[in-house]
């Protein structure tokens, strides 16, 4: 009798300490990156982006045009030119040359650059959103959309997402 009475107090001690059978654990998903795309701060970053590459190419083709204008001009004008004056100017079209390769090398590094220092604040409000949907959605894990094969609709937080952002108040104006 008290081997039964000491397993039945075994038996309700796991049953009532056990999470599992208290709460069940909601799951959901979402794509980041769409909720990135759908928040205001990324249309600005992606402004500043677009104008920022802008800039560098127009510095690329100021650069390039500079260059042609130097190679013409020497073509133009080396015959009657003396052994230093082509030394010379041959140094300054291989500067430009130099210049131009450089500029290309660096372009993607700088374009990698200005896109993380723009959209890492973004990102960062984007799971900070994500984060405040789930929990006032009672979801317990979210997982990115992109690392699943199968995934219901009705786990999709996306327009819960979306309704939240609908609703939330427009940042003013610069």
């Amino acid at each position: 009798m008290k081997q039964v009475l000491s397993l039945g107090l075994v038996v309700i001690a796991l049953v009532s300490f056990n999470p599992f059978l208290h709460a069940q654990n909601k799951t959901g998903y979402v794509s980041i990156d769409e909720v990135v795309q759908l928040m205001p701060e990324y249309k600005k970053a992606a402004a500043e982006m677009a104008q920022y590459d802008s800039s560098l190419q127009i510095n690329y083709a100021e650069t390039l045009k500079e260059l042609n204008r130097q190679d013409s001009l020497f073509k133009a004008d080396s015959t009657k030119m003396s052994g230093a004056l082509k030394t010379a100017n041959k140094e300054k079209l291989r500067k430009l040359l130099v210049e131009l390769q450089g500029f290309e090398q660096s372009y993607q590094q700088q374009m990698q650059q200005k896109q993380e220092e723009l959209m890492a604040p973004v990102a960062q409000k984007a799971n900070q959103l994500i984060a405040d949907v789930a929990k006032a959605s009672g979801f317990t894990y979210v997982f990115r959309k992109e690392a699943l094969v199968v995934q219901p609709d009705a786990d999709d937080l996306l327009p819960l997402i979306k309704k939240k952002l609908d609703g939330a108040p427009k940042p003013p104006a610069k």
